[in-house]
Formats: structure tokens, C-alpha cells, sequence
């Protein structure tokens, strides 16, 4: 069993797919959804999917949807000496990853979630590529350049696990079996951010493992884009038009699902995104773009035989 990545998984610079609003799919939420919401850092949550959240939870319970931090967004310099004491020792790196983990718990209140159905796996800020890379191949525990950590000391709601690949993939692994997800939104394959790209390799290869170790069916596979190639500083999320709208992608087969943001729910979101205070200077222009959207969209990833 192979994921296929025709669709939506492999960028190439020369095609571009212009996605009208005809072309696009409403994603409607029913009651048998269960909705896990995988994030490579302290906002990317609420930034990607915020809407989904509050919408969600308008009808549902908490317990049917679960979100994941794999990092607490802890190896941002500007963040650090800006929030911290101006130095940039492994104090300063602790204490940003806690204090980034308590605005996340903050925002996602704000959208109607419980602490109890937010993961924080502690995991080390960029060091996910490293540790998809090493899969298989060492059982070294990697050691993080900023906190110092070569565990998930500072793990919430999770267990503390050495730093290596094939324990992430088997924390991964344990919360697919316990939660049972029907749906999964979890970064892009092509995200220009090393540790989202490799997050969703992990997300890939975890439910692989699922679907074929359980024989259970494989959850709706929906990705996200933040950070664009070539420009870092721009998000994926666009405040304008939905026509205008530019997806690049080798096959024009691509599906695009979109929920459209009512006005209450633009601004609940809007809301969520003001108590990441530590990232208006390091990812400003990505929360206003967030904040001023009135739609979120994801591209459907499929499994072939």
C-alpha cells in the first residue's frame, strides 16, 4: 500500500493550477467526524485550521477533536531574546517553549477546545527533518541545539520519549489508534518549512502503519500550506479572493477543500490568533494574513493500491 503523491504532493515550478471557486470542495463537517489536527509548532494549529476548530465545535463536543503539536516552537531566536532575559542561553529556549505552549492553550479556548484534548509532544523545533532522516537508521537520541534536551522533557499531556525518529513515529502511531480519527489535517509535503515537510512524512508513514496493521480504513487526508518556496515570509493562507487562488502542483487532478468562515467565526479566529503575543515579530505578516481570511483550504492527499 503506497501513498499516491500525483495528487497534490510534489511541486513543480513550471505548472501552475488556477483553482476557481466551481473547482473547489465544501467540506462539511457530520456527527460520526472525528477530526485530528496535526501542527509542527505552537500556532500553526489555529493559523491552518482554526476556523475548522470553531466551526467543529459549534455542533460537536470537544472530545471529537484533538489537536497535536509535535514541537513548542522553541528554537525561534527572535522570539527568545525578544520574550526572554535579551540573552539567548537554554534558559531563555525552556522557558519560550512553555510560554509558547500556554498561548496555544489559549487561542484554542478562545475557539472552544479543552487542555484535555491538546497534545504537546515536545519534540525538538527544528529538528524534525533530522529525525525523518535518521529513521532506521540510528537510535541515537538527538540532541537539541537551543534547549539542550535530548528528550520530550517539556512534553504536556504526553509521555517523555528520547529524541529519535522511530519514537515520534510510534507516539504518532499510539494516538491514530486512540483517537481513531476520521479526518486528518497536517502540513503539506511541499511547505518550505523543514519541520512541517517532514511532519507530514511522518503523518504519512504513521498512517500507513495504521491502515495496515489494524485493517482499519485510512482517515481523510487534508494538508495545509504556511510557508511558500522562494518566499518564506508569505503564508499559504491568502485574504483574498478564492479565484485568485494559486496551486501549484504536477496534476491538474488536484482536490481542494475549502470551509468558508462566517463572519462570527472569522472573528473568533481573529481572536485566537491575538495571544500569540511571542510570534508578532517573528511570524506578523502570517498571523494578520491568517486573521483577515475568510476561508481555509486543503488539498486532498489519497491512497492508491
Amino acid at each position: 500500500m503506497l501513498f499516491n503523491r500525483r495528487l497534490a504532493a510534489r511541486v513543480s515550478p513550471s505548472m501552475s493550477v488556477n483553482i476557481r471557486d466551481d473547482h473547489l470542495l465544501p467540506w462539511k463537517f457530520d456527527q460520526h467526524d472525528r477530526i485530528l489536527i496535526i501542527a509542527p509548532h505552537p500556532d500553526d494549529e489555529v493559523l491552518a485550521a482554526g476556523g475548522v476548530i470553531a466551526t467543529f465545535l459549534r455542533s460537536r463536543a470537544p472530545s471529537a477533536i484533538r489537536v497535536i503539536v509535535a514541537t513548542n516552537g522553541d528554537a525561534s531566536y527572535i522570539s527568545a531574546f525578544l520574550h526572554g532575559s535579551h540573552t539567548l542561553g537554554r534558559n531563555n529556549f525552556r522557558s519560550l517553549a512553555v510560554k509558547r505552549q500556554q498561548e496555544s492553550l489559549s487561542a484554542l479556548a478562545v475557539l472552544g477546545m479543552s487542555v484535555e484534548q491538546v497534545r504537546f509532544w515536545g519534540f525538538p523545533d527544528r529538528g524534525l527533518a533530522m529525525l525523518w532522516q535518521s529513521l532506521k537508521k540510528t537510535q541515537l537520541p538527538y540532541h537539541s541545539y537551543t534547549t539542550g534536551y535530548d528528550n520530550s522533557t517539556q512534553a504536556l499531556n504526553s509521555p517523555v520519549l528520547p529524541f529519535t525518529g522511530e519514537n515520534l513515529l510510534e507516539l504518532f502511531y499510539k494516538e491514530l489508534c486512540e483517537f481513531c480519527p476520521t479526518s486528518i489535517i497536517f502540513p503539506h509535503l511541499q511547505d518550505a518549512h523543514s519541520d512541517h515537510s517532514a511532519l507530514a512524512d511522518f503523518t504519512l508513514m504513521a498512517v500507513r502503519r495504521y491502515h495496515t496493521q489494524t485493517g482499519i480504513q485510512p482517515p481523510m487526508l487534508l494538508a495545509y500550506r504556511i510557508w511558500l518556496r522562494k518566499k518564506v515570509w508569505l503564508t499559504g493562507i491568502r485574504s483574498r479572493r478564492l479565484n485568485q487562488v494559486s496551486v501549484k502542483d504536477e496534476s491538474p487532478l488536484i482536490k481542494i477543500y475549502c470551509v468558508n468562515l462566517t463572519p462570527e467565526i472569522q472573528e473568533q479566529k481573529r481572536q485566537a490568533l491575538q495571544r500569540y503575543r511571542s510570534q508578532r515579530q517573528a511570524a506578523g505578516q502570517i498571523l494578520r494574513n491568517a486573521a483577515h481570511s475568510a476561508y481555509e483550504i486543503f488539498t486532498l492527499y489519497e491512497i492508491a493500491s
